[in-house]
């Protein structure tokens, strides 16, 4: 069980949790606002597993996740953010913002072709102050206001984000930020997802409230592609399970797919 993580996301898959809850006991919560966990509060099955295990509220640079009722609900033992502690002034990452342009992210038959701001090199090491709102700045030390650190990504993980950064696919937090992080910084073996349905179904999860359709059909094809041309390669002593609703498929000997029931 050491060997293994539960990665929770916020699509409807979330509640088959139940299904593996004796496979692991830490467990990485990704981006869960105040909204979500009062939807998990209403399944007391689910809260009973989650308290029970040792829990990392994971964020991206919104730190939405960070909040009392995540720490009143959970037994929170670190706060990680997706983002790698930043050089002197930032300076890396602002070279290589400076260099940003716009463009289409990558697309095929089975994703939109959607035109914004192009991934660069070192995205992971901002944003800096005077870029963005202070509550999204990229510090080099970092505490909520109960005074728990907030922890960076290490440097190990750099080295599997710029192939993907090249071929413009979008290496979202739910599903790539974490599993490097599991693997490389906590030496997990075993990643058992829920809760991740690739963004398959239109205004099913919180994300859709905030982003147009295209751009998350976009990121769902993405996904996808990340797990099974580069994480299933470059790990392929990694076991990669997934308890989804989505209609995915994978050829991977190490990505192994527990499907459930479309709805």
């Amino acid at each position: 069980m050491n060997k293994s993580i539960c990665i929770m996301g916020q699509g409807r898959s979330h509640i088959r949790v139940k299904e593996f809850a004796d496979s692991f006991d830490e467990i990485l919560l990704c981006n869960m606002d105040n909204n979500f966990i009062n939807t998990l509060k209403k399944d007391p099955e689910v809260i009973d597993i989650l308290k029970n295990k040792k829990c990392t509220l994971f964020c991206n640079t919104s730190k939405s996740g960070f909040t009392s009722l995540a720490f009143e609900t959970f037994n929170v033992e670190k706060c990680v953010v997706n983002r790698v502690k930043p050089t002197d002034d930032w300076a890396l990452w602002k070279l290589h913002k400076s260099t940003q342009t716009k463009g289409l992210w990558y697309h095929d038959e089975n994703t939109p072709a959607v035109e914004k701001d192009l991934p660069y090199f070192y995205k992971w090491r901002g944003p800096a102050k005077g870029y963005v709102q202070e509550r999204y700045v990229n510090y080099p030390e970092m505490n909520i206001s109960n005074g728990f650190k907030i922890h960076h990504l290490s440097e190990g993980i750099e080295m599997y984000l710029f192939e993907p950064t090249r071929d413009r696919l979008e290496t979202n937090m739910g599903l790539y930020f974490t599993a490097l992080y599991s693997i490389i910084d906590l030496n997990r073996t075993n990643l058992l997802y829920c809760g991740i349905d690739f963004y398959d179904s239109e205004f099913d999860g919180e994300a859709w409230k905030g982003h147009n359709a295209d751009r998350l059909k976009m990121e769902g094809a993405h996904m996808k592609i990340l797990l099974n041309n580069y994480l299933a390669r470059y790990f392929p002593n990694v076991l990669f399970e997934f308890y989804t609703d989505a209609n995915f498929k994978s050829d991977k000997e190490n990505v192994l797919i527990h499907k459930g029931e479309q709805k």
